[in-house]
């Protein structure tokens, strides 16, 4: 069978054409109109050397698919729910029928699989346009050039750590760890620090979240990151730092960003 899975998100729109289960092609759109979703459909095909006639169902997926007008497709497509699809993509991508989904996109959605038994345990606000928006409100800056702003700056600047406060390491969380956020602004700080501060924080937030909420379905060993801000490296790093500074283990897989698109088309 030849299908493809559209994941229509809060910001982005992000599609695979997976033939007997494996992906042939790929491709992602800024944006979730039904222009867009219609552009990444057909880009997807023209990738792949394929027409309509070759494809044999279409799934569509995420929190915007159900906006998406029927005339957007000539073909018959069938919606997926969003949670059994990232469930569904996150076991495909972790080679695991037991796995924790943290999908990381405008906001964050929490996802737990446990032998194929696929369950929503809610989430955050907390995500991508978390990011944006502090991004554009303090520095009008976009996520990309505050991403490249960051790198040369320092959080250290901005954030107070256990170190400022007591000097050393506290019991398991190392010294270097943030105590406050955006705590420590009476010293010397640019842009660079601050875009950096904004992406720490972020990340930091996501990583205590996923650990405790991944803890209390025993699967804090087998978290899989996934969703388009996990392509961002400054903040995936720091996620996976923050999961392991409490014992965690997590992952992310090469396609991440199409977690979603993927279980939508295994779904079928």
């Amino acid at each position: 069978m030849i299908a493809a899975g559209i994941d229509v998100g809060g910001t982005n729109t992000k599609a695979v054409l997976m033939k007997d289960g494996e992906i042939i092609s790929r491709c992602r759109f800024n944006g979730n109109s039904d222009e867009i979703a219609s552009e990444c459909f057909f880009n997807l095909l023209k990738k792949a050397g394929m027409k309509i006639k070759d494809i044999d169902k279409i799934a569509l997926t995420g929190g915007a698919s159900r906006k998406i007008g029927k005339s957007v497709f000539v073909k018959g497509f069938v919606l997926a729910d969003e949670i059994e699809s990232l469930g569904l993509g996150g076991m495909h991508l972790s080679g695991k029928d037991s796995v924790f989904v943290a999908s990381m996109g405008t906001g964050t959605a929490f996802v737990s699989v446990k032998n194929n038994k696929i369950e929503h345990l809610g989430g955050s606000g907390v995500g991508g346009g978390t990011l944006s928006g502090l991004s554009k409100l303090i520095l009008d800056n976009s996520i990309d050039e505050a991403e490249r702003t960051a790198m040369n700056g320092s959080r250290h600047n901005i954030d107070m750590t256990v170190n400022d406060i007591i000097g050393k390491d506290l019991c398991k969380i190392p010294k270097d760890a943030t105590a406050a956020n955006f705590g420590k602004l009476e010293g010397v700080y640019n842009n660079a620090d601050i875009a950096s501060g904004i992406i720490n924080m972020v990340a930091e937030a996501l990583g205590v979240m996923i650990y405790f909420a991944s803890k209390t379905e025993g699967l804090e060993n087998d978290i899989l990151i996934c969703g388009r801000v996990a392509l961002n490296k400054i903040i995936s790093k720091r996620v996976v730092q923050t999961i392991s500074m409490f014992g965690g283990k997590s992952s992310i897989p090469e396609d991440a960003e199409y977690c979603g698109a993927i279980g939508a088309v295994l779904s079928l």
